[in-house]
């Protein structure tokens, strides 16, 4: 009897054959569903993590929150998981969080979706990137790695990279990008103090020294964009456009006739308070007005 189906009758009731399939036609699958061919639950000591998905970080605090609201709720989502002969457990392919925040929880056991299939590691980690790239969750630094991951192992040009995981062109050149920095501001956009899209910014400065320099007097300050950007054309000896602070009236009647502005809601900020705000924006779009 091989490792996966050692396991596979551990969890009792000799899965295989409730299934109809013997430990021989076990052999031709990836994964092994133990009752309706579909999901089931597994075992946590019999899973491990994919130390080749995208994602390597994860904030502690978060998962501790998660572990507390499964102790209450359970898992509502399965996991999906894929059996590697090589290490002889199952491997998580979508999930990690939720396997990590069970096991936190003291879980025994959790809900899952068994692979059926042998799918190529090419095709898994292009499904691993779209998950992340559709929730918006990798940090930048990860995903950028990842891209490069993939972009190596199968030859693709960055036109590929983006058609394949449904995000711009622009996008994955931006995030390759963000490799070409010095090892420090690589390390203050995982970090999270300094934004990708100012860091990339500072890659118009040739010498990585400079890079460094700029990158720290960024951080230090909390520079916004704008002045992130005008410390990288002084690096560059170059002038930054200025513009007015207030718009002159004829441009005031340009802005109030056809601006279109975005407002995204930020939960720590009270309702009235941007009201307060929306209004003394609307005062300054909106024509001088005459009393009569």
């Amino acid at each position: 009897m091989n490792k996966k189906a050692q396991l596979i009758a551990q969890l009792g009731g000799h899965m295989q054959e409730s299934a109809g399939r013997d430990a021989h036609s076990l052999d031709r699958y990836r994964g092994f569903t133990p009752s309706d061919t579909s999901s089931g639950h597994m075992d946590l000591d019999f899973i491990m993590e994919d130390l080749d998905q995208p994602r390597k970080t994860y904030d502690d605090e978060s998962i501790r929150a998660f572990a507390e609201h499964l102790k209450t709720h359970g898992i509502q989502q399965p996991i999906q998981l894929r059996w590697s002969d090589f290490h002889g457990k199952w491997l998580i392919v979508f999930g990690h969080r939720r396997y990590r925040a069970a096991k936190l929880a003291g879980m025994k056991t959790i809900p899952c979706i068994f692979a059926q299939e042998a799918t190529d590691e090419t095709t898994i980690r292009i499904r691993q990137l779209v998950e992340n790239c559709q929730r918006e969750d990798l940090a930048p630094m990860e995903m950028a790695q990842a891209m490069q991951s993939l972009a190596e192992s199968t030859g693709w040009s960055n036109r590929r990279l983006a058609d394949e995981l449904g995000i711009s062109h622009t996008s994955v050149a931006r995030f390759l990008d963000l490799l070409q920095l010095p090892e420090r501001l690589k390390e203050q956009v995982a970090e999270g103090t300094l934004a990708p899209s100012v860091a990339v910014d500072v890659l118009r400065i040739e010498d990585p020294a400079k890079q460094e320099e700029v990158g720290r007097e960024i951080t230090e300050k909390r520079l916004n964009r704008q002045q992130a950007r005008q410390a990288i054309d002084e690096q560059l000896g170059q002038k930054t456009p200025t513009h007015p602070l207030h718009p002159r009236p004829r441009e005031k009647e340009l802005l109030a006739q056809t601006a279109n502005v975005t407002v995204y809601r930020n939960p720590d900020v009270s309702d009235a308070k941007i009201q307060k705000e929306l209004l003394a924006v609307a005062e300054q779009l909106m024509p001088e007005r005459v009393e009569t």
